[in-house]
Order: C-alpha cells, then sequence, then structure tokens
C-alpha cells in the first residue's frame, strides 16, 4: 500500500500525538507505582517470604495482589571477555538479531 507525501504528513502527524500520550501515560503510571512500592515499604504487615525464602513485601487486596521484591541481573563486560578467548572463541559466543527499526523524528 502507498501513501501519498499528504497522508504521509498526517500519519506522522498522528504517530507524534500518539507518542506524546504513550509518555505522558508512562509517567502517570510510574508515579502510582512510587506509591504502591511505598505503601508496601511504608506497612510492616507487607513484610512477608517468597517461596524460597527471600524476604518481599506483598499486599493482598479484595482483586489484587501486589509484591515488591529485588532482584539481580548479571551483565557481562565484553572487553574483559574478549581479554580471555580468542576471536574465534569470542564469535562462538555471539548471537546476533537482524530486525528492521523505523525512527520517525
Amino acid at each position: 500500500m502507498c501513501m501519498t507525501k499528504t497522508e504521509l504528513n498526517k500519519v506522522v502527524e498522528e504517530l507524534r500525538s500518539l507518542k506524546t500520550l504513550k509518555n505522558e501515560t508512562e509517567q502517570q503510571i510510574r508515579e502510582l507505582e512510587s506509591g504502591i512500592i511505598e505503601f508496601l515499604n511504608e506497612t510492616v504487615e507487607c513484610e512477608t517470604v517468597d517461596k524460597n525464602g527471600k524476604p518481599i513485601k506483598q499486599y493482598i487486596g479484595t482483586d489484587y495482589k501486589t509484591t515488591y521484591s529485588t532482584q539481580t541481573r548479571e551483565n557481562v563486560k565484553k572487553d574483559e571477555v574478549k581479554k580471555y578467548l580468542t576471536d574465534e572463541e569470542y564469535e562462538k559466543c555471539i548471537t546476533r538479531s537482524t530486525f528492521g527499526v523505523l525512527r520517525v523524528q
């Protein structure tokens, strides 16, 4: 489907408008989530443990359950790994994905 330049201009304008709305909505979501986290951290009754015995914060409402816990994520320093592996060994450890990227500015 090919569109005219006028149609493209309208589509880009609508896209920008929706992205602005998305950003505003995401900010509101972050603010609401911060309030929930604050409640969980300040309410002693919310202290409990998960199935592995790790401390978490939890509140069970009438039709929802909120939990707040810490997570750990590991990152590998690519430059450090390259010091210990040959280029060939390093290439064996890499997985690559290719995908299209649209940028509208």
